[in-house]
């Protein structure tokens, strides 16, 4: 069972080497997606990759959000399942490349998947560091989640998450991904297509950093609702749709590893 670690990456230049040192030592493979960056991040993560056998990095030409640079990073992944060079078993993580989450925790998540024989398990914040406000707008987002997904979340906006790779190629048949909407999308449609999904492995915040504002919420409930709509009615998004069945992620790579 492989350990692959996927990072969104926007205008992070201050933490991203040490976020990418950290990783490295926990993961078989990482997948880097810049999101049309305007400062060096995509330059450090390229010299990361050619030096690195395991870092792979992916660009996209101008900034879309972090859900469509965990799309580009998703398809880019089951092209490699489709190609023998990974296996359904493998666990992919999505971390955030701000600092905020801890690359030591990857391997307890990983042993914490495995005991539990999940599918899917995304991390419950510590919420220590965050204001009053913020944590009873994610209780809010939750309660959202939960209701559209048929369970119970008690962090459903967390960005650190295990999932096996067999669940992608089923998830991108109906996730669309519009700014920060892939945590609600995620959490829902994952539930809804029928794999085991957890919410009960504690994470702790190393940092309080929040990017979303009242339309980034606004959207995130509407591309939840509307993600379980289109499971409820079988309705695949065409984009996704078309790109899982040939991916074709475009991007720099340091070595040979596949």
């Amino acid at each position: 069972m492989r350990r692959i670690a996927l990072i969104p990456v926007y205008n992070e230049e201050a933490t991203l080497r040490g976020v990418v040192d950290s990783l490295v030592r926990h993961v078989d493979l990482l997948v880097i997606v810049d999101d049309g960056s305007t400062d060096d991040s995509f330059a450090i993560a390229r010299e990361r990759a050619l030096s690195e056998d395991r870092v792979r990095v992916l660009r996209l030409p101008e900034n879309q959000g972090m859900s469509a640079a965990l799309r580009e990073g998703f398809l880019y992944l089951i092209s490699r399942l489709r190609a023998g060079k990974l296996a359904a078993d493998d666990l992919v993580f999505t971390i955030d490349a701000d600092g905020q989450h801890d690359p030591d925790e990857i391997r307890a998540l990983g042993d914490y998947v495995c005991r539990r024989d999940l599918d899917v398990a995304l991390t419950r914040r510590d919420f220590g560091l965050y204001p009053a406000y913020k944590r009873w707008g994610n209780w809010i987002m939750s309660a959202w989640g939960s209701l559209w997904s048929g369970f119970l979340y008690h962090d459903v906006e967390s960005g650190f998450r295990a999932m096996r790779l067999r669940v992608l190629p089923a998830l991108m048949e109906y996730y669309a991904g519009r700014r920060y909407s892939c945590a609600q999308e995620i959490a829902i449609l994952t539930a809804r297509l029928g794999f085991r999904v957890d919410n009960g492995f504690v994470t702790t915040i190393r940092l309080y950093r929040s990017q979303t504002g009242p339309r980034d919420v606004a959207i995130n409930a509407l591309m939840g609702a509307l993600a379980c709509m289109r499971w409820v009615f079988g309705r695949r998004t065409g984009e996704s749709r078309d790109a899982a069945r040939a991916p074709a992620a475009k991007g720099q790579r340091g070595g040979t590893n596949e």
